[in-house]
């Protein structure tokens, strides 16, 4: 994070990235927005104290060791509180327009890091007075967790599929208690991959509906409970792999007809 002293910040592939999927929510839209957002550079306002003495040509200024900085949040209809970022200082002004309004820049690493280590924070929103863009903190863990391989077996390759040695419980736990909201997944497998001395989690999803969303999804939620250097793949039940997962291995979640569990 930079202390700013009107430094000149502009977003205009993000903003065209939200325009972009306001207009139209599909995988390109959601991908482009993801990458513009993790690019981004904001404008976050705050309250410093002691007040920093003005910065140099450049529009930084030095803090000091004895500095307390505040972040400025906001609450929305629900009473859930977001942390508002700003694209540039044109957005920042619909907010309130100071003089000298004091301000961090700052990346969506330093402020997805503030939302999730902070239970109390529902998420951050961008530009809150034009384009009102909020990001939940499900949505931090879903882009935080990156895409999930959707694994495609040659007709050449060899695989070896078995129980793990070392049962992941609390991502399975976790991802259990996802399943359980998600109505049109009936049914998961998770087993252990060895592909020519690679190991990897294996994920068959037995579902109706989009690929892509259901399975981003369970990335959520189970790629930051995996141990370091583990590793998942997902695919669908539907399909030659997931076919024979499914006949020799017991589901680890199953839809009840009357209920879950």
């Amino acid at each position: 994070m930079v202390q700013n002293i009107n430094m000149p910040v502009t977003n205009p592939e993000l903003i065209a990235a939200i325009e972009a999927i306001k207009k139209e929510a599909n995988d390109d839209t959601q991908d482009s927005f993801y990458k513009a957002l993790k690019n981004a550079r904001f404008l976050s306002p705050v309250t410093i104290e002691p007040r920093p003495e003005p910065g140099d040509a450049g529009g930084k200024a030095t803090l000091t060791v004895d500095t307390k900085i505040s972040f400025a949040d906001i609450t929305d209809v629900n009473g859930d509180i977001y942390m508002p970022v700003y694209t540039d200082w044109s957005a920042l002004k619909q907010w309130r327009d100071v003089p000298d309004e004091q301000t961090l820049i700052t990346s969506y690493e330093d402020i997805s890091g503030m939302v999730l280590g902070n239970p109390k924070i529902a998420g951050f929103v961008i530009n809150p007075f034009s384009h009102n863009m909020p990001i939940h903190q499900s949505a931090i863990d879903q882009i935080n967790a990156g895409p999930v391989t959707q694994w495609t077996a040659d007709k050449d390759t060899t695989l070896h599929i078995g129980i793990p040695a070392n049962d992941p419980a609390a991502m399975k736990k976790a991802v259990v208690k996802h399943l359980k909201s998600q109505k049109n997944v009936s049914a998961a497998w998770l087993v252990l991959m060895e592909n020519g001395g690679e190991f990897s989690f294996l994920m068959v999803v037995d579902f109706v509906g989009d690929r892509n969303v259901v399975f981003s999804g369970i990335a959520s939620i189970a790629v930051p409970k995996l141990r370091n250097g583990e590793l998942i793949d997902m695919v669908p039940a539907d399909s030659d792999l997931g076919r024979q997962v499914a006949h020799d291995y017991p589901p680890f979640y199953k839809r009840k007809a009357l209920g879950l569990f």
